[in-house]
């Protein structure tokens, strides 16, 4: 049989999607990413989930814009490929869903617009 999730009245679960609690992926990002990180430390193990959401905060002055691509590692090739890419036009709070389906994945700053920007980004996993 299956490995079928029970709750906590002993009935079995269907499809649900819970989040992980929120964890820290990245703080202190004052610059655009040179380059890909050169390994996976730092990066998103999405193993067991389908679902990896960034909640994203971003402080900046004279901020117009920020571009975010979303980077899946390649383990046969050891190297990381880069996914969506998603355009930022306001400081504040942003959620960015990405479908990892057990991806490692990290989140890249690809360009920025402004004078300077601060950038901090957590997960959960579904």
């Amino acid at each position: 049989m299956a490995n079928v999730r029970i709750d906590q009245q002993g009935v079995p679960k269907g499809p649900v999607y819970e989040w992980t609690a929120p964890v820290l992926h990245r703080s202190g990002i004052t610059a655009v990413d040179a380059s890909d990180p050169e390994g996976t430390e730092g990066a998103v193990n999405c193993a067991g989930y389908q679902c990896c959401q960034f909640n994203i905060t971003i402080s900046g002055t004279d901020f117009e814009s920020l571009e975010l691509q979303v980077l899946f590692w390649n383990q046969r090739q050891s190297k990381w490929f880069g996914g969506a890419s998603r355009q930022l036009t306001a400081t504040g709070e942003h959620a960015l869903v990405v479908d990892a389906r057990g991806a490692i994945i990290f989140l890249k700053v690809t360009a920025f617009s402004g004078t300077s920007f601060n950038l901090s980004a957590d997960y959960m996993l579904s």
